[in-house]
This record gives C-alpha cells, structure tokens and sequence, in this order.
C-alpha cells in the first residue's frame, strides 16, 4: 500500500529549521547587531583600536558581543578607586610605584561604560530585531 501527503515537504523543512536553530541563530544574529551597532557608536575613541574591536558573534542557542581587545573590560568598568565597585580589578586604594628615584601613584581611570548601555537603552529594538530574525 503506497500513499502520499500533499505538503510534507513543507512540514518536514519547516520542523528541520526549527530542530537546526536556523531561526533562532538568524534572530541572535540579528540581535546581537544591534547591540554590537550601538556599542561601536557608544564606544570611546582614542586610537579607534577597541571601536574597531567590537564583534558580535553566534554559538548555538547564544550570542556573544563584546571588543576582542583585551583592554576593553578596562574602559567600561574604569579600574581602581575610581572604577565600578562590583567588578573584582578595581580597589579601594591608589596605586604606587617607585622607579628611577621617584614615586608615581594613580588613583585608576572612570568607567566609560560603552557596551551596557548599548543592551540596556535598546532593549525594545533588540527584540524586534530578534523577531524579525526568528520570523515572527
């Protein structure tokens, strides 16, 4: 006994698009462009090195943005006594060394938050863009 049904083929590449992640990884990587997007815009600009390091990137069910330079974490959370209090690098003290006769101190750099604030002000078009990605 052979038999057919009309419009399986559909069924099965739509369920195989949803077994594969292909929607949600569209949508991630959509997302993550907005972010990424707005990073860069935010982003402090002294040699353009950290701006130009930013990147957005999809793995599975996940999507990383951030700057691959490794100073990056530096700049958003500032460092020492002037740095954001809930990451572990800053401290309460200034900094002191001595070379060549002399002492030097500092007291660390402000943060210049670049990267939350670009996933916490755009919230709204993130999803919409994850949306569009996933096709919804």
């Amino acid at each position: 006994m052979n038999f057919s049904i009309e419009g399986i083929d559909n069924v099965v590449d739509k369920l195989t698009q949803y077994a594969s992640g292909d929607k949600i990884q569209r949508g991630l990587a959509m997302a993550g462009e907005v972010v990424r997007a707005h990073a860069v815009a935010n982003c402090p600009v002294a040699t353009g090195r950290l701006k130009g390091s930013i990147v957005s990137q999809v793995d599975g069910d996940s999507v990383a943005i951030g700057p691959t330079a490794d100073y990056g974490i530096y700049v958003e959370f500032g460092t020492g006594s002037k740095g954001d209090k809930s990451v572990s690098h800053t401290s309460k003290r200034h900094w002191t060394y001595y070379s060549g006769g002399r002492f030097y101190t500092t007291s660390g750099q402000a943060p210049q938050p670049f990267l939350v604030p670009a996933l916490k002000n755009n919230v709204s078009e993130i999803v919409a863009k994850f949306k569009e990605g996933y096709g919804v």
